[in-house]
């Protein structure tokens, strides 16, 4: 059964100052719909929208059949004349159109005129995996001072995804090494990020950076991923004692010229105001006794 379109036109008379109000009824003969993955080629064959209406496909043409949309959006589709068939016209990227949400509808209307028709067009527009995990950082940087604990943790920014479902980020992997492994957590939202857990004590002296990689990956396919370097910057602690070296050095002094005195210095592997400089710690001076 038909349905009615209401068009409300208001014109106002410039001779006598009257308005008046014209209620016009349009005829929607019925909805159509079709589901096709986004970016189709332009020129692609959405369906034979003659056929699914039931339409002389003879008088497509004497009835002036076209392509219209709701609000004046833009036409992403339109009609072969001769075969009656809904082609693609425009790229319909999902997510420039609907971006994150969950389901994704281009509306659009078939016009005939003789007498005026109108068919609304529905188009759910499904994703394809289009989109590469990317991190908003080419690298993440820690600061992680040696002395840190076996298990501590670490948290790291995720990766986004422009696509939905299973073609967004799914999980992530780290590169292999001596010192971290990964948790993989999710928040609330379904969203997943990775901590780095501490899994074996870190040594300044033995290595001062630490460079690893991150990867980002999707469940599409074929899958997709994006990767991030980081750096791990260990940081010093006071683990290291002095080491005091004893030697003898003859010092001619007012002691008189049979004395010696022991000089001591010290060094230590530790940085900063931790570590030691060798230098003249204390003079002993010992005199011969006859």
């Amino acid at each position: 059964s038909n349905r009615w379109l209401v068009v409300v036109l208001d014109i106002f008379a410039l001779h006598g100052g009257l308005a008046f109000l014209f209620l016009v009824l349009l005829p929607v003969s019925g909805d159509v719909s079709y589901s096709i993955p986004e970016e189709m080629k332009r020129g692609s064959v959405i369906g034979n929208i003659a056929t699914d209406l039931g339409l002389d496909m003879a008088r497509l043409t004497a009835r002036k059949a076209r392509i219209d949309t709701e609000d004046n959006n833009v036409k992403y589709c339109s009609v072969n004349l001769n075969t009656g068939e809904l082609v693609v016209q425009e790229r319909i990227d999902r997510e420039g159109l609907c971006a994150k949400k969950a389901s994704c509808v281009v509306k659009q209307e078939l016009v005939l005129e003789n007498p005026l028709e109108l068919h609304r067009i529905n188009i759910r527009v499904q994703d394809i995996n289009d989109n590469s995990p990317q991190f908003k950082e080419e690298s993440l940087k820690f600061e992680i001072r040696e002395s840190a604990g076996k298990g501590a943790r670490f948290m790291l920014d995720e990766a986004h995804d422009g696509d939905i479902g299973e073609n967004t980020v799914q999980g992530y992997s780290l590169q292999q090494n001596d010192h971290f492994k990964l948790n993989i957590k999710s928040k609330g939202s379904g969203r997943k990020y990775g901590e780095l857990i501490l899994d074996k004590e870190l040594d300044r002296e033995d290595k001062k950076e630490i460079v690893l990689l991150l990867t980002a990956f999707d469940g599409g396919s074929p899958q997709r991923s994006g990767t991030v370097v980081i750096h791990v910057i260990v940081l010093d602690a006071n683990d290291n004692v002095p080491c005091v070296h004893l030697g003898w050095q003859l010092v001619h002094d007012r002691a008189g010229p049979q004395s010696c005195s022991r000089r001591l210095s010290g060094v230590q592997s530790d940085r900063g105001g931790r570590g030691l400089r060798p230098e003249l710690l204390a003079v002993v001076s010992y005199s011969e006794i006859h």
